[in-house]
């Protein structure tokens, strides 16, 4: 005799997912999203991040590199609303934030002004409120760039949907020991992973392609970052 079946649990899609994905759907739909990967040594990071006593996320690196990209190529740090190119001076970029109702996007404002240690107090800050659900709305605005991480879970490369009205999101992966070759042999390097995703429709991939080139100079070599 055969046991009684479970019938599956229906709920209607509302609510945060509903509304995630409503904010993010242009991203997909309208966009023209192409993908760039590279690969970057992190033991200079590593190194840096110790001699600050491990208190810097690597969010936080992420984050400041790709605010002094911006600012080296103001050609990326461009919004496009309806028909318009909106071309930004401040550099603000929003942070991909896991909390318990779904995802959420605040924003470090002028972040290429602002310290790594700051940056990353600010993130951890975030990351507080949304365990409560006290990121705003007004902290999720005004954003011209978005930076997401995956690392923590292992992930080398994915490819993010890009967060309106953004040209461009920065998705870094995790970083993980390689033996690779040298004049004298062999030895082991730690390696990160980046990926860029673009709206072709606003950018071409020559510019993307040296705009991510900027980012990885900038995360190869942290000292940098403490301009």
């Amino acid at each position: 005799m055969y046991g009684r079946c479970s019938m599956p649990r229906r709920m209607p899609f509302a609510g945060v997912r509903k509304a995630i994905s409503q904010r993010l759907r242009p991203g997909f739909h309208e966009a023209l999203p192409v993908a760039l990967m590279v690969e970057y040594s992190a033991d200079k990071l590593l190194e840096h991040r110790r001699m600050l006593g491990n208190r810097v996320s690597f969010t936080a690196y992420g984050v400041k590199a790709a605010a002094l990209a911006l600012r080296e190529m103001p050609e990326l740090n461009v919004t496009l609303e309806g028909e318009e190119l909106v071309y930004h001076d401040d550099v603000n970029i929003a942070v991909a934030v896991h909390t318990p109702r779904g995802l959420r996007a605040p924003v470090v404002r002028e972040a290429d002004k602002k310290t790594l240690i700051e940056i990353s107090n600010l993130i951890d800050e975030y990351a507080e409120k949304g365990k409560s659900g006290e990121i705003t709305l007004a902290q999720q605005s005004g954003h011209s760039f978005t930076v997401t991480n995956l690392g923590m879970m292992g992930i080398t490369y994915f490819t993010p949907i890009i967060n309106p009205p953004d040209i461009a999101i920065l998705a870094m992966g995790t970083t993980k020991p390689q033996t690779i070759p040298t004049n004298s042999g062999w030895k082991i390097a730690y390696i990160g992973y980046l990926t860029l995703v673009f709206d072709h429709r606003a950018i071409d991939g020559v510019p993307a392609a040296q705009f991510l080139s900027i980012i990885k100079k900038f995360l190869e070599n942290p000292e940098q970052l403490e301009v």
